[in-house]
């Protein structure tokens, strides 16, 4: 084996050897940049991932927001509406209602001066037939009897009970019955007034 053979096989192995060390230390370099970037790309990734969160809570919220607004405007009409409906469909009742307290308030002061004048006609006549005495007795029995009719009249439009019948016109005062009290209305007091004749 000469020394060129040597030689040659020594350069080669040198060629080899440095083109190894260098693929190697390539290999190495490749290896190191891809880690640094994978690192870099986790980052980047987990930033982003981050970032897209906040977005989503941010918008979220937001939405949250509007639907509450949303739904206490909703709320808020509902509660108008309702109110508006309510005070149309009671405003006719009450009207109605205060048109009747009303009448019957009327009804109930015509009724109260027609007892009052009554009354006041009862007193007169029994004023009368006390001052006439025995010589007129059967005339103030008569205008007590017609005083008698009259209110039984107005009573029987009202719808209480038919007067009795009258007595002869020539009957004593004694004779003639008492009219029965009249059932007292609602806020009055008992016809306790009407003293029996006799």
């Amino acid at each position: 084996m000469g020394f060129s053979t040597v030689l040659i096989i020594s350069l080669a192995a040198g060629v080899i050897l440095v083109v190894g060390g260098g693929l190697m230390m390539y290999m190495a370099n490749l290896v190191r940049s891809a880690y640094e970037i994978k690192v870099q790309i986790n980052s980047e990734v987990e930033e982003r991932l981050s970032k897209m969160g906040e977005d989503l809570d941010k918008k979220s919220k937001w939405i949250k927001r509007d639907l509450l607004e949303d739904i206490d405007r909703v709320k808020t009409n509902l509660f108008t509406e309702n109110a508006s409906k309510l005070n149309d469909i009671t405003a006719p009742l009450l009207g109605r209602i205060e048109a009747l307290e009303q009448g019957m308030k009327a009804e109930r002061a015509e009724w109260q001066k027609a007892v009052e004048a009554d009354r006041a006609t009862i007193a007169a006549l029994e004023a009368r037939l006390r001052r006439g005495g025995g010589g007129g007795g059967g005339e103030a029995a008569a205008a007590v009897q017609a005083a008698r009719d009259a209110k039984d009249a107005k009573d029987g439009e009202a719808g209480t009970p038919a007067p009795s019948a009258a007595p002869a016109p020539g009957a004593p005062p004694a004779a003639a019955k008492p009219a029965a009290p009249a059932k007292p209305q609602s806020g009055q007091k008992p016809a306790s007034w009407l003293p029996e004749l006799g």
